[in-house]
């Protein structure tokens, strides 16, 4: 008998934490942020001829629930990004306070240059690499 009331037991307990994992959510991703490693370093001059500057670091963002997108924020660049797995390629102008592109999924690597600001000299690209869900 007591054979028969271990393995009720354990079956009883088994069944409920089969119960317990089907009726669980699914552990959701986070949203990740990739700051690019190397900033955009432009000097220069606006169109009333004085002298202007800047050393940015630009931020893409990605989020699980939205594949294939990325957000790049605080920039009034222009973002030249590349999918390493589609070979899909594309520039945008940046805009205040961010911009979203469909770059599809995977690795995806982009430089970064300055606008339309007057006449600027780009003294360092900024670049940098992430991956998109």
């Amino acid at each position: 008998m007591r054979q028969r009331h271990r393995l009720r037991r354990a079956s009883i307990v088994a069944g409920a934490g089969l119960a317990l994992l089907a009726a669980a959510q699914p552990a959701a991703a986070a949203p990740t942020d990739t700051v690019f490693p190397i900033p955009v370093v432009w000097i220069g001059h606006t169109t009333t001829n004085l002298p202007t500057g800047d050393i940015d670091y630009v931020t893409a963002s990605t989020d699980p629930a939205m594949p294939g997108i990325t957000r790049f924020t605080g920039t009034l660049y222009t973002v030249h990004w590349r999918n390493l797995s589609t070979g899909t390629a594309g520039t945008v102008r940046g805009e205040w306070p961010s911009v979203e592109v469909h770059t599809g999924s995977g690795p995806v690597v982009a430089t970064v240059t300055p606008g339309a600001v007057g006449y600027a000299l780009t003294l360092l690209p900024g670049a940098g690499a992430w991956t998109v869900p």
